[in-house]
């Protein structure tokens, strides 16, 4: 006859690992031996006796086996469609524990190389520019005219500017890389802020019905 209970998920991710210990002591029952046909006794105990002890451990472990993949069965059916809240995204609990483990890892593998790339572009930038550049913009007069007294005020300063111009460095930004650095440290820090929270409340409430 069929067994049915309800449960929240919480409880039931509790047994689940119970089970799993369970299953494995019991599958370490002998359930065959070699006997010589003259022995009427196994481990002290009668034949008859020990096929019925066998018997029972072999229907314990079918009842644990058949008990943990009910219990298995529901909770991923039910977090395949109860929806959580995180951050200002849903998701199904399925979604959200597979973000939790493995999903969040490519928006930090992005975040990383956007910081490095675009912390690599500002200091090359820095260093190219400002003091350095004024300093090679000084040279290239100096290199055309011997010295700054053999041409007009005004031209030396047009030939600076068009120096400078020309040979600054600027950040090339398609994308606006500081607006998406912002938006993925925001997206990550929220969703690990809240999700294990979200998890709980969800496992907490959320029931399951079994049968087996």
């Amino acid at each position: 006859m069929a067994t049915t209970e309800k449960m929240t998920i919480h409880k039931a991710l509790a047994e689940l690992k119970v089970l799993d210990k369970r299953i494995v002591a019991s599958v370490s029952t002998q359930f065959c031996v070699a006997n010589k046909h003259s022995n009427d006794k196994i481990s002290g105990i009668t034949v008859s006796d020990w096929k019925d002890i066998v018997k029972a451990n072999y229907q314990k472990v079918n009842d644990l086996i058949h008990r943990n993949e009910a219990i298995k069965r529901q909770v991923t059916l039910s977090n395949a469609i109860t929806k959580v809240k995180i951050g200002e995204d849903e998701y199904t609990v399925a979604e959200a524990i597979w973000m939790k483990n493995h999903g969040m890892d490519a928006y930090k593998l992005l975040l990383r190389t956007l910081q490095k790339q675009y912390g690599e572009a500002k200091v090359q930038c820095e260093r190219e520019n400002g003091e350095s550049l004024e300093k090679r913009a000084d040279e290239y007069v100096f290199g055309l005219f011997g010295s700054k007294e053999k041409a007009a005020g005004d031209e030396i300063e047009n030939l600076r500017k068009t120096f400078i111009e020309a040979q600054q460095y600027e950040i090339v930004d398609p994308i606006k890389i500081a607006d998406e650095i912002q938006y993925l440290e925001e997206k990550i820090s929220s969703f690990e802020s809240d999700v294990d929270a979200a998890l709980s409340v969800s496992n907490a409430t959320t029931e399951i019905e079994i049968t087996y």
